[in-house]
């Protein structure tokens, strides 16, 4: 046990593997055709320049269930749809671990939603290597 714990310290500092957990409060959208952005989800602390995604781990809580049309992304430097209201996503291609991350909710419907969209939280884990 004590070898195992020693293994998993050593690859810890010597910035093989880790992972960040962040989150923020949600917002509203009252009508469709109208975007909300919320708040910067980003690693407490600098990471390795080096440091790639390997996968992503979100969950979303919603006040009430989804509208019709709801679309949502995770965006850094590049965009990610996301398909539910959790799930995890493995990233084939190399993206910077030190990214800086917003939720990005769209209702593509027109006139007021009934009733509205209101995110209650945003929670990102950022596994890298």
């Amino acid at each position: 046990m004590l070898i195992l714990g020693l293994a998993a310290l050593s690859a810890a500092a010597s910035g093989r593997s880790g992972s960040w957990s962040g989150s923020s409060i949600g917002g509203r959208v009252s009508v469709g055709q109208q975007t909300l952005v919320s708040r910067p989800i980003s690693p407490a602390a600098p990471l390795p320049a080096t440091a790639t995604i390997s996968t992503l781990t979100w969950r979303i809580t919603l006040l009430n269930s989804p509208p019709p049309g709801l679309q949502i992304k995770l965006c850094g430097q590049v965009c990610f749809p996301l398909q539910s209201l959790s799930g995890t996503m493995h990233l084939s291609t190399p993206h910077t671990a030190n990214d800086v991350f917003h939720f990005i909710y769209s209702v593509n419907s027109r006139g007021p939603l009934m009733p509205a969209l209101q995110v209650v939280s945003n929670q990102l884990n950022v596994n890298y290597q």
